[in-house]
Formats: structure tokens, sequence, C-alpha cells
């Protein structure tokens, strides 16, 4: 009779440890998502916040036109824009990114189609009926900075928008 209750009292103690565990990895995870200037911070990188004149644009004069991802209607629709590329011009190497973006702008236009290329028509009308075309260029932001491996691309700015 003894040796169960001790068993009972381990396993007890087992589940109270495991769920206390999952739950300091739950909300730690969750609040490192809800603070991403403490995210930046541990990977070595501070966001700051800059005025029009810290950022130099790479500005592509060709339109951009991509398919995108058949929606709800299925119908095919694409869209053409042109976009411009924001770069800390603050930091020393803020000459070479932004002659890199100039020079491989196939690769930057690719991106952008690639992130396109995942929205419907009907994202791309929502977002921008409710000004969430934000989420774009976020996204398209995120792919920049990852495909180039810099945080010197600081903004991206979309021009035009036809469907």
């Amino acid at each position: 009779m003894g040796n169960k209750i001790i068993m009972f009292v381990i396993i007890a103690l087992l589940v109270v440890l495991i769920g206390l565990v999952g739950f300091v990895a739950l909300y730690g995870l969750q609040a490192i998502q809800n603070n991403p200037e403490e995210v930046s911070q541990q990977q070595g990188r501070t966001e700051k916040t800059l005025t029009q004149r810290e950022i130099d644009l790479v500005k592509y004069t060709e339109p951009l036109i991509s398919n995108l991802k058949i929606g709800e209607d299925g119908k095919p629709h694409a869209v053409s824009l042109k976009a411009s590329i924001g770069v800390d011009n603050t930091d020393k190497e803020s000459a070479a990114t932004v002659q890199l973006l100039t020079d491989r702008e196939p690769v930057v236009r690719d991106v952008i189609g690639q992130i396109l290329r995942v929205t419907t028509y009907e994202e791309l009308i929502e977002l921008n009926d409710f000004n969430g075309i934000d989420i774009i260029k976020a996204n398209i932001l995120s792919a920049l900075r990852v495909e180039f491996a810099t945080n010197l691309i600081v903004s991206v700015t979309l021009d035009n928008i036809y469907q």
C-alpha cells in the first residue's frame, strides 16, 4: 500500500512539473512574439526609426507584372506595379547595399513576384480596401531581407497597383 502512495505522488509531481514547463514555454514564446524589439536585441540587431533623409530609395522604373494566385472566383488575375526599396543610409554598408539592389533587380523582381503569386485577387482587393497593403509590403520586406541577408533594407513602396 505504501509503494502505491509513493508511486502516485511521484506521478502527480511529474504531471505538475510537465504542466509547469509547458506553461512557461508557451507563455515565454508568446511574450517574445509580442515583443519584436526584444527579439531583435537578442539577435544583435536593433530596429531604429529613420527619417526620410536617412533612407535611400532604389527605384525600379519598369513595371513588375505578376500573376496572382487563383482565388474564389476561379479566374486568373495579374497585377502591375512599380516598386521602390528603401535602404538605411546611416550605415557604412548602405552604398554597397544600394548598388547590390540595383545590380540584382531581377532577383528583387522575383522576390516580389513570389509574394504576389501566393496572394489572391480577393486578398489584394480586401487588403487594398482597408489599407492592409502594408501586410504585403511587410512580407516583401521580410523576404528581401532574407534574400540579401541584410537589415539595411528598411522599406518597400509599391506604386500604381492595377489588377
